[in-house]
């Protein structure tokens, strides 16, 4: 057996054996700490001495055979019984002796003591006349007495006869056991092998060869850092390695070493044992004093054990030199066994005040209910659990705080943080712990800022008939705070204006009136006026349209807010001033800001939530991939069930994007998911309603489309929130009006969103140019899509860009305008590319498919400069001189000079020939300037679309 690592120890026994041939017999014993290669020692040495000719006997002692008498001996004596001829008497005598054993072994009287151990020395010493004897025993330390005194009988008479004693034994903290060492280690022909961990160079050599790794790999590194020279270890962490297959970089650690540190503790001993497990229990508490204490074991043991646990690999400086490790001591330890030590742990940690965490950890773990101070010790941790965003921890430690409550409003305030801190998680898993806080808020037990809170879990899942009584709650305690504005006062005030703005129908049942109450002026007291006041922003800026100080708070609450409890309509509502203001690209800026935030902080709750802004944003900008990615990426931190009627915010947003895409299959799949039928009472459903009007148009089904779109009207009208910032209804059904040939009607609804204000919009007056057109005689439209491009590229809303552009490139080809109607279709290609518009595309495409990006021979963009090219461009597209010279921020003298280069270059007579020329695929796409600035926004010197 090839076995290089130990080489040494084997050369120095087959050295020891040849002495022995010589008639001095030797013994040798192999020392070592369980694991460390003493068996694997043994049976090299073996094989290769009965290769050379030795007689070899063996026994292996085990721990649950200890007391079995004169097991050891008669494991030795079936060799012996082998050899073919009579039964010597001796062997005869021991068969017997073992045969009618009692149940409490053998007695000295039931024994032929000199017939057996002179009878078995003499056949051993009569082999060794024909060659070497070898006598293996292994694990001595666990042969029965009666074996180990006749063992001792032949070591006494080793130095005349050819026979070598080689025993391993394990190494306790103590050091070998105490009659090993008094009666074979002292022996004059001992001589003692300690078997060392493997170094940090042997390891390498070992990687090396069986994982084909270099010699500077880490990975060698590693495995002796995790296994500390331990060979049963190491082995284990390499077959670990090569199971887990492919071209491994990092340690793997798997079965196979958490199997190998169980069966190290079934060899260590019961007081080292008990000490890891001890050690596993309280991890990173551990120190000698404390697991003295503990096991009720003094002090200088406890430390030898410990250094003795580091010398076999399983602890280090540290602890646990891997976290599998302590899994397996745990996982060996009996479930009430582990409740105990827990238990007995957290007495201890909270003795020595350590962090309530810690405390927490174990009192969990143990189960334990009767510590008086348990509780205050879980909602402490919770609440530092919480303060480092360690959620689903915090709620584990409530948990179990709530089972500790006696008193009723104990029970309340543990729930209500328990609620609380579930809500971050997921909240439809935070509705269980709700009918007792909605019972504790008729009974008046709970303050006018937690009945709000349950007001908005009630409304965020669509639960509108408890969501009134919490209101009528929230007015009752106002009424009994009095008349100065208080707590009670404020925080009725933020339900009333949120109602205003997202539940409308919910307050106009309580009050008869879909208006809120107006804000107290001169109170700032107390904090949830503030609150109140960020509420309002969002309900004025519906009705009223944007405000400066609206805007202001709103900004203010997104720059301080710090995502840490519940308060998602808070920041909800100021984001949404944003983006009903279409300060999209601010609103972007601002949710960017919050999810580097939300995720430090980890809350599955406000990821989804900022995903789905994040989506909506997108959207609205034409960026119709990211909308994809942000809204499938909210339904996948939390599924539409718990994000209650919000969820028609995210999967509007699939729907729009996908429909744009012109991936009908995906946007019907997001239809199909179901929501709370509540849902369409909300400011939500509006987008979801609106969405899918668009996908029932997009795909031939007008009037469907049209009855959702007439529906988002009579909701808005009737909440008195009807302003196209929120959704351009009006527009959208003059559209369809179009689209069902029915331009009369189509005009009835422009004349309305006429009368309505917030006009000021680029993007909704440049939607409503676009619809207008529509509307319109052929001949009428280019100038009104021309302002209409104008407008929307100066929003930066890039998909209604595109539709425009491609409306104004249908519009001039239908006038015979070929060559500027193939200009503006490549924009319309170019812009709907970037918005992955795929139908937008196939239909300007389709539209000069004969000849679309056709180039003049002869001609050379490259030899215009990019000044030269923009003022080329917008000639094409027939900008005036005074109109290029304004845009172009340049004189018209030099847009003169300009064109006569230009004609020059391109070799054309004057500025008709140029259209021909820049509706080719080259000048179309030229990097020397594009007609439609390639992040959608009107930038200085870049050419535009005229108007």
């Amino acid at each position: 057996m090839q076995f290089a690592e130990r080489e040494s120890e084997i050369t120095l026994l087959n050295t020891m054996l040849a002495e022995s041939e010589h008639g001095w017999g030797r013994i040798a014993m192999i020392t070592g700490p369980p694991g460390f290669d003493k068996s694997r020692v043994l049976h090299a040495f073996a094989d290769s001495a009965v290769r050379s000719g030795a007689t070899h006997l063996s026994a292996i002692c085990l721990r649950n055979e200890q007391n079995i008498s004169l097991g050891v001996i008669h494991q030795v004596s079936q060799s012996l019984s082998a050899v073919p001829g009579e039964t010597p008497p001796a062997l005869k005598l021991l068969q017997e002796a073992v045969f009618n054993a009692g149940p409490r072994g053998i007695r000295p009287e039931d024994l032929n003591w000199i017939g057996v151990t002179h009878g078995l020395w003499e056949i051993i010493t009569n082999h060794a006349r024909h060659g070497a004897v070898l006598i293996t025993i292994e694990d001595v330390q666990y042969a029965d007495s009666v074996s180990l005194d006749i063992l001792l009988h032949f070591i006494n008479r080793l130095h005349s006869a050819n026979v070598f004693m080689v025993f391993t034994v394990n190494e306790g903290p103590d050091g070998v056991p105490l009659r090993i060492q008094s009666d074979l280690m002292h022996h004059p022909q001992c001589r003692r092998i300690k078997v060392a961990p493997y170094s940090a160079s042997t390891i390498s050599r070992i990687a090396q060869a069986r994982l084909g790794i270099g010699p500077d790999d880490p990975l060698a590194d590693a495995i002796h850092q995790v296994s500390g020279g331990n060979a049963l270890l190491v082995r284990s962490l390499i077959e670990d390695q090569q199971n887990a297959g492919g071209d491994q970089k990092e340690l793997v650690v798997d079965d196979g070493f958490s199997g190998s540190v169980r069966t190290l503790l079934n060899r260590i001993g019961s007081t080292p044992l008990r000490v890891l497990r001890a050690a596993a229990v309280l991890d990173a508490s551990t120190s000698p004093p404390l697991l003295a204490e503990m096991l009720h074991i003094k002090q200088p043991a406890v430390v030898r054990t410990l250094e003795w646990l580091a010398e076999i690999g399983l602890l280090g400086m540290d602890g646990f030199r891997h976290p599998a490790a302590r899994e397996a001591v745990l996982d060996s330890i009996e479930p009430d066994v582990l409740k105990e030590l827990y238990g007995r742990a957290a007495q201890l940690l909270h003795a020595t005040g350590v962090q309530p965490t810690v405390i927490a950890d174990h009192l969990v773990a143990a189960s334990t209910k009767h510590e008086p101070w348990a509780l205050d010790v879980l909602r402490e941790a919770a609440d530092q659990a919480l303060a480092t965003d360690e959620y689903e921890l915090a709620v584990r430690y409530l948990r179990y705080a709530a089972d500790l409550c006696s008193g009723t409003d104990e029970r309340i305030q543990v729930t209500l943080a328990l609620a609380k801190a579930t809500w971050r998680i997921n909240p439809s898993t935070a509705t269980m712990y709700l009918p007792m806080l909605v019972q504790a808020a008729r009974d008046g037990r709970l303050p006018a800022r937690d009945v709000h809170w349950l007001l908005t879990c009630m409304l965020w899942h669509g639960q509108y008939d408890e969501a009134e009584e919490m209101f009528a709650l929230l007015e009752q305690a106002e009424q009994d705070e009095g008349q100065e504005a208080g707590g009670a006062a404020a925080w009725r005030l933020a339900a009333d204006h949120w109602l205003a703005s997202t539940h409308p129908p919910v307050l106009h049942r309580l009050r008869g009136t879909y208006k809120p109450a107006p804000l107290r002026e001169g109170s700032e007291r107390h904090p949830a006026l503030s609150y109140a006041r960020t509420i309002s922003a969002l309900a004025a800026n519906l009705r009223n349209g944007e405000t400066e100080a609206a805007l202001k708070t709103a900004e203010k609450v997104l720059h301080s807010v710090q995502l840490e409890g519940c308060n998602i309509e808070l920041v909800e509502a100021a984001l949404f001033c944003f983006i009903y203001s279409d300060r999209t690209q601010e609103a972007a800026s601002l949710v960017e800001n919050l999810c580097a935030v939300a995720e430090r902080r980890s809350s599955p709750t406000w990821l989804s939530v900022l995903a789905a802004f994040r989506a909506h944003i997108a959207e609205l900008r034409g960026e119709m991939m990211e909308a994809v990615e942000y809204g499938e990426l909210s339904l996948r931190t939390l599924p539409p069930r718990s994000l209650g009627v919000f969820a028609a915010l995210p999967l509007a947003s699939l729907i729009e994007a996908h429909t744009e895409m012109g991936q009908y299959q995906e946007a019907e799949q997001y239809l199909r998911h179901p929501l709370p039928e509540t849902v369409y009472q909300t400011r939500y459903g509006l987008h979801y309603l609106f969405a899918r009007g668009h996908y029932r148009v997009a795909v031939g089904q007008a009037h469907a489309g049209l009855s959702d779109i007439l529906k988002c009207g009579t909701l808005m009208r009737s909440w008195e929130i009807d302003t196209p910032l929120l959704i351009p209804w009006r527009l959208g059904a003059a559209g369809v009006s179009v689209v069902l040939k029915n331009n009369a009607r189509a005009r009835k609804y422009l004349e309305l969103h006429h009368a309505l204000p917030h006009g000021h919009s680029p993007r909704i007056r440049g939607f409503a140019l676009m619809v207008l057109a529509s509307a319109e005689e052929v001949g009428r439209r280019p100038p009104l899509l021309r302002k209409a491009v104008d407008m929307l590229q100066e929003s930066g809303h890039k998909m209604e860009l595109a539709h425009a552009l491609a409306r104004l490139s249908h519009s001039l080809a239908a006038l015979g305008e070929t060559d500027k109607a193939r200009l503006i279709g490549q924009q319309a290609d170019r812009v709907g590319q970037r918005c992955h518009a795929e139908p937008l595309r196939r239909s300007v495409q389709h539209a000069f498919e004969s000849d679309f990006g056709a180039i003049a021979a002869g001609n050379d963009q490259n030899a215009l400069s990019p000044a030269e090219y923009r003022v080329a461009s917008m000639a094409a597209l027939g900008y005036t001189n005074r109109e290029i010279a304004t845009r172009a921020h340049i004189t018209i003298s030099t847009v003169e000079q300009h064109l006569t280069r230009i004609y020059r270059k391109l070799g054309v007579n004057g500025r008709n020939d140029l259209p021909r020329l820049f509706s080719s695929k080259e000048f179309g796409t030229s990097g020397g300037g594009v007609l439609v600035a390639d992040d959608s926004r009107h930038l200085p010197g870049s050419a535009s679309v005229p108007g």
